[in-house]
């Protein structure tokens, strides 16, 4: 536990950056260097991919022993504990479906999965939007030694610009069509400039180019500071990401939905340009680009060759290292649906793919090697030639990791070149393709230029060097940027967000699916959307925990110990009892804390016995924050989706067993139970009270007053526990009130515009609220 807790603390940390008057500085392992302008110094990571891509600063105090040491503290037990549970489910999943994948022998089976798993993974997705004209507009070029760089802009839906570039190989005949390749770049947040290095080569080896900004980076920002156009309210490219998922998730859809038309559409528009074969297009991305060019690759048939670099991995070694990390990686119900990672290199079958790792990537190598394992046997009943010949006199059988660039490291077998399914690896860790990018190129050209010289792939010596002498160093960045503003927020006001098309697209499917239910109907759409399992008088307890005393307390639900404290008054004969969902211990040294146990002092002074309660994860701890905007529960909310749990049903399940719990006690009168929370603890209790009807009374404040409200909201603040995917398609908060009638006293409703957070509750209210 201690070694995973270490890997997860580790912040995902680039080189140091700095920008002083029109210079821009690197600091990478002690060394400082000097650049004439900040787009050479962008550039780096792709022409020098040992470098990792710029990301967030390490800070001197984060020293080994200061992450160590959060990782063991006390505080993230809970944590710990609740991804360890989350990840014994998800292991269930992952060998149901490998026993499944393992009864496949023909082609004929192989295509019938192929088409069971596009269906139902386009279904998890959100059904995709229908196709509107690009309105594709060029914006300038810049003539590059060798290529030509347009920009240009379309619309992947309407009022919904991409901003990208267009390279042009030099040279070209009349009437000959180019193969082209869709480069989609890792989470930078300069976007298309991180991988201007990479489509400089690709062009060199005669392919048009098309290298886009995703959304939330370059100049797509989607939750701009109004004051610095140019800077994130959400921080960073997954920051962005993550914010902009929230909502699309409410009414079943992902954030996945969103990217992986945009790469739809850039297909699209290069299929339509006269310099292109529309035939010959491939796909290539590194990282947060890998997973965007692994979702097209297996779900778009219209490329004929797919590259995915760093991302590639497998869920079980990525669960107990790195986690979950962005929104269009982790779709909610993507395990408990019978997925994994395989499952998007074999949708592709028999396309030709590589799947491009490197042996100390933050993105496990030992995953990359058992999903190609598996999916090496499903592309040999397409394609025999990838199941590679053995060596004479030898099984077939995993050769040890290399150290250096290697071809095919999966298997001892001989796999020739011409083999649909190829592992490109090499040494370095995250995005370090530098050593391996002559074998990226040779894959490229010999699956889409036939006749060409793929063995010797044009990598000019200048365009690995350092300084002046790079011929990308030396462009303007105006050469990069293609709106006027260097956002589209500022260049095309008015122009559509996530939000808004989120929005409009809500009103629509809320109208066509939500009906009225009956109360039995209301509880099982509860229990399906937040995956709550907890049935209530269903837990038992040992008669030393019932007879327990005032103080500190330990319920399991689950099997996954809460931290609570206990209140019993001295008088003999059965009391009232009041659960008090709280979001930490009472004992705690901050305000809340007091606030919380003044309350729960009042609740034991009117003769109750009192039950506060941490649910799960219990203690919260910390993680990660990918944004200040989502809080410290977004990447365990997407651990939990991914298995279909979500952070509610869990605590409703914990809020259950907490009143099995009371009722079960001979001090307790079952029949004057009652619950009281604030925020997201209040959230909780109006789902659990429609579902169990042994509390009599529930007194919330501070509580989301409806998805409706969040759905509306431009820029959710705190949210991430609140949500369940698809929620808003069956019931409303406003629903469980009217189910609760007089069971539910409600004070000061948040609207989904206000701070949702839990430190953002007034303390007044804490203080002061009666049961």
């Amino acid at each position: 536990m201690l070694a995973r807790g270490i890997l997860r603390a580790l912040p995902r940390c680039g080189p140091g950056v700095g920008r002083f008057d029109h210079f821009a500085w690197l600091e990478y392992q002690g060394n400082v260097m000097k650049f004439a302008s900040p787009a050479a110094f962008f550039l780096l990571p792709v022409l020098f991919p040992a470098f990792p891509p710029p990301t967030q600063t390490t800070a001197p105090s984060q020293t080994a022993a200061a992450l160590q040491s959060r990782a063991a503290s006390p505080a993230n037990v809970g944590r710990e504990r609740l991804d360890e549970y989350l990840d014994g489910i998800a292991a269930k999943y992952l060998e149901k479906r490998a026993a499944g994948v393992a009864q496949i022998h023909t082609r004929a089976q192989a295509q019938a999965r192929q088409a069971m798993v596009r269906r139902e993974i386009l279904a998890l997705l959100g059904d995709l939007p229908q196709r509107t004209p690009l309105r594709a507009k060029t914006l300038g070029e810049t003539q590059a030694d060798g290529f030509t760089i347009r920009k240009v802009v379309f619309e992947s839906q309407p009022n919904f610009p991409v901003t990208a570039l267009l390279y042009l190989p030099g040279g070209q005949t009349a009437g000959k069509k180019r193969p082209a390749i869709l480069l989609t770049p890792g989470h930078g947040a300069t976007g298309k400039l991180t991988d201007a290095g990479t489509a400089a080569l690709f062009a060199l080896n005669g392919f048009v180019v098309l290298s886009y900004d995703p959304i939330g980076q370059g100049e797509r920002l989607q939750y701009p500071d109004p004051v610095k156009p140019n800077v994130s309210l959400a921080t960073r490219p997954t920051g962005e990401h993550g914010e902009a998922s929230l909502q699309p998730m409410l009414i079943g859809d992902t954030f996945a939905r969103y990217v992986l038309w945009d790469s739809i559409r850039g297909i699209d528009y290069l299929s339509q340009l006269p310099e292109v074969d529309p035939h010959r297009i491939g796909a290539m991305g590194c990282s947060g680009g890998g997973a965007m060019t692994a979702l097209v690759g297996a779900l778009d048939p219209r490329l004929a060759a797919i590259g995915v670099a760093c991302y590639t991995t497998s869920f079980d070694t990525l669960l107990s290292t790195l986690g979950p990390q962005d929104a269009e990686q982790s779709n909610p119900r993507f395990l408990s649906s019978g997925f994994g990672f395989p499952d998007w290199v074999e949708l592709a079958a028999p396309r030709p793919y590589a799947v491009i790792a490197t042996y100390s990537d933050m993105f496990p190598f030992a995953g990359a090697r058992s999903t190609v394992i598996e999916a090496r046997r499903f592309y040999a009943l397409f394609d025999p030639v990838s199941a590679g010949t053995p060596l004479a006199g030898t099984h077939p059988s995993v050769p040890p990791t290399p150290t250096a660039p290697a071809l095919n490291a999966d298997t001892t077998n001989v796999i020739s070149p011409q083999a649909h399914l190829q592992f490109i690896t090499g040494p370095g860790g995250h995005g370090a393709l530098r050593p391996i990018m002559g074998s990226i190129l040779s894959f490229f050209l010999r699956n889409l230029e036939p006749g060409s010289d793929a063995d010797h792939p044009n990598i000019p010596a200048d365009y690995l060097s350092f300084g002046p002498n790079n011929p990308m160093a030396s462009l303007p960045k105006d050469a990069f940027q293609v709106t006027s503003t260097g956002q589209v927020s500022t260049s095309f006001p008015h122009c559509a967000t996530v939000y808004t098309l989120n929005r409009a697209r809500a009103a629509q499917l809320i109208a066509a699916h939500r009906r009225p239910f009956s109360p039995p109907e209301l509880a099982a759409a509860i229990r399906r959307e937040t995956g709550a399992e907890a049935k209530p008088g269903a837990a038992h307890f040992d008669p030393a925990l019932l007879a327990a005393a005032s103080g500190p307390i330990d319920l399991a639900s689950d099997g996954v110990p809460l931290d609570g404290n206990l209140a019993v008054p001295t008088t003999p004969g059965r009391h009232p009892a009041v659960l008090f969902l709280v979001p930490d211990s009472i004992e705690g040294d901050g305000e809340i804390a007091r606030a919380n146990k003044a309350r729960f002092d009042a609740l034991d002074a009117q003769g109750n016995v009192a039950l506060a309660l941490t649910p799960r994860p219990s203690p919260p701890g910390t993680d990660d924050m990918k944004s200040p905007l989502l809080g410290p529960f977004y990447l365990l909310s997407l651990r939990a989706a991914l298995v279909g749990r979500t952070l509610v049903g869990l605590r409703v399940d914990d809020a259950i067993r907490a009143v099995d719990y009371l009722a079960a006690r001979a001090d307790v009168d079952p029949a004057r139970i009652s619950a009281i929370g604030s925020g997201h603890m209040g959230l909780v209790l109006l789902h659990a009270a429609v579902l169990d009807h042994r509390i009599r009374h529930i007194n919330i404040d501070h509580v989301l007053a409806s998805y409706q409200s969040l759905l509306d909201a431009p820029m959710p603040i705190g949210a991430p526990e609140d949500i369940v995917p698809g929620v808003a398609l069956h019931y409303d908060l406003p629903d469980l009130a009217r189910a609760l009638g007089v069971r539910l006293t409600a004070t000061d409703p948040l609207q989904g515009s206000d701070d949702l957070s839990q430190t953002s509750t007034p303390l007044s209210s804490l203080a002061h609220a009666q049961p």
